[in-house]
């Protein structure tokens, strides 16, 4: 097999269409299977986006190496005894790309645009713990005319280099919500010059980080280039950034065995091709693994017909074989338990798991009033590969148990839109990969009843249990760590009871790397940081 794969390689390679194009100096060329849904940090929210909008903008605070927070644009930062008032003195040095400096009022700028619910950012959620932001929400729902707040009460800025958050209560992750590309710095007059041009920032970012944008054409491709005057001189370590769209994985990873991409994902890659490479020591040795601390799940809409009922819910977590999904991504996932990963903080080993067991499931249809089953449409997205597999092997084990459900492939930028609207669609397979390693992070964000929106709702299941929000809402200002975990324990043996997911896979991270790329490494928070990839010469 090896050795046929190598044959048309080099005979790709000899083709006229197929010759390989001349390096370009010091470029990290990299490739994506679709577009980017969005380079407006108020909106990015995907795996895809937030790579680069990461790379054009920056906020106070960031990751470092691990999942230590540092600080960014922040050169000083306070917390106060009660843990309720964050006090950030930022640096002086740092300059969007249009070359304002940036100052305080970017950043209450940015904070308040996701809490303005015509933005439609799935950061709102986040933010509702800072004083005032309720009101200003709802204020901001208004007329403008009939509009009387300003801004949000707990943000106040002090000059151009002062800047202070004050919450409603303690909340021990708030730090990690603003290393999140919702809270990164946006200037207000450059929006208000796009949206008077009838553009968006969405595909005219101006940023302040290490790259600067040069242009974007959907579908295709996304150029960036060094930015000269970033404030840290040593980044970034490559002068450009070449993202070809389009292919899938197959091709994607032809082209990368032929040289012409220099870092490739495997989590997607078609499994003869990921188990070749994980076995070939000439490729093994540039392969890196961890664990994308994540959950793939079946999102139940609790609010629509059938899934109101907790029996058929039940029952679909029994008649689908996760096993047989498991098998589609090839040694790249676990079985999920319930909503935390293996690894996470308050992770639960002995958590009770649903088994394959389609007996069960007809006996509860039955219990729940649906004897002969009903027609459902799941939603998914194809963008992932081996969802388009998961889809047809639900699509056959509820069929077994009297349910008929049609299938609907569409973007993932659309499932994520469709899947995050109040009482819009009732079944989807989607995912969530961490923000940071916290609990909260899974469990308060995606099944919190508070969290519930009417648009770019992160609880896409709009699940609500009482005694789960409490414990949720103790847990969230509970500072004793031993007992803030058993909390999460509690809330998460209650929501696996309740069934609003069908809780799907973990999956694992897998990266190769040419010879020539020095500095890549998987990061706990961010996939990637492109900043720190060094392009030597290796043609």
């Amino acid at each position: 097999m090896k050795r046929i794969l190598c044959c048309l390689l080099l005979l790709a390679a000899l083709l006229p269409g197929c010759a390989r194009q001349p390096r370009p100096a010091n470029t990290l060329r990299l490739a994506a299977r679709s577009d980017l849904s969005t380079l407006d940090p108020a909106l990015s929210y995907d795996s895809g986006s937030m790579p680069y909008v990461r790379v054009l903008y920056r906020g106070l605070i960031d990751y470092g190496v691990g999942a230590e927070l540092v600080n960014a644009v922040a050169r000083e930062r306070k917390v106060s005894p009660d843990g309720k008032v964050y006090r950030f003195k930022l640096r002086t040095d740092v300059r969007f790309h249009s070359g304002r400096r940036v100052v305080a009022e970017d950043f209450r700028y940015a904070l308040e645009r996701v809490l303005t619910p015509a933005t439609a950012s799935d950061g709102f959620s986040f933010y509702q713990v800072i004083d005032g932001a309720k009101e200003f929400s709802e204020d901001k729902k208004k007329p403008k005319a009939e509009q009387r707040i300003e801004h949000v009460r707990g943000i106040r800025v002090t000059g151009d280099d002062e800047i202070s958050l004050t919450l409603k209560q303690p909340d021990v992750t708030f730090l990690n919500y603003l290393a999140l590309p919702f809270a990164y710095a946006v200037p207000r007059e450059w929006v208000e010059k796009l949206e008077r041009e009838g553009k968006t920032l969405e595909e005219n970012p101006n940023g302040c980080g290490p790259f600067k944008f040069e242009s974007w054409v959907r579908g295709r491709h996304l150029y960036l280039t060094k930015n000269p005057d970033y404030y840290d001189p040593t980044l970034p370590k490559c002068d450009r950034i070449e993202l070809k769209m389009g292919g899938d994985d197959t091709l994607h990873l032809m082209r990368f065995e032929l040289g012409d991409i220099d870092t490739q994902t495997l989590e997607d890659a078609p499994a003869p091709d990921f188990l070749r490479l994980l076995e070939d020591p000439d490729w093994n040795q540039y392969i890196q693994h961890a664990p994308m601390m994540d959950i793939r799940y079946v999102c139940l809409n609790t609010e629509m017909k059938p899934f109101n009922n907790v029996l058929v819910r039940r029952a679909m977590n029994y008649a689908i074989d996760r096993e047989r999904i498991k098998a589609f991504v090839a040694r790249r996932a676990t079985v999920a338990r319930g909503a935390l990963p293996p690894g996470m903080p308050g992770y639960n080993p002995q958590l009770f798991q649903y088994k394959h067991d389609p007996a069960k499931a007809k006996q509860l249809l039955r219990e729940a009033g649906y004897p002969n089953g009903f027609i459902i449409t799941l939603w998914y997205s194809p963008d992932i590969k081996w969802y388009a597999k998961a889809a047809q092997s639900i699509q056959e084990d509820l069929k077994q148990v009297g349910v008929t459900v049609n299938l609907k492939a569409v973007t993932y930028s659309a499932l994520k839109t469709a899947a995050g609207k109040r009482k819009n669609i009732e079944m989807s397979i989607i995912g969530w990969i961490q923000d940071f390693p916290d609990p909260a992070n899974f469990l308060d964000v995606l099944f919190n009843g508070k969290n519930r929106t009417e648009t770019a709702s992160n609880n896409r299941a709009f699940y609500s249990n009482p005694k789960v929000n409490k414990l949720l809402d103790i847990a969230a200002v509970e500072l004793n760590r031993k007992k803030r975990l058993a909390l999460y324990q509690q809330a998460e043996k209650l929501i696996v009871d309740d069934a609003p997911w069908v809780f799907l896979l973990h999956t694992e991270r897998y990266f190769v790397r040419q010879p020539w790329i020095k500095g890549f490494r998987l990061h706990p928070m961010w996939s990637a940081r492109h900043e720190y990839v060094e392009v030597r010469s290796g043609d």
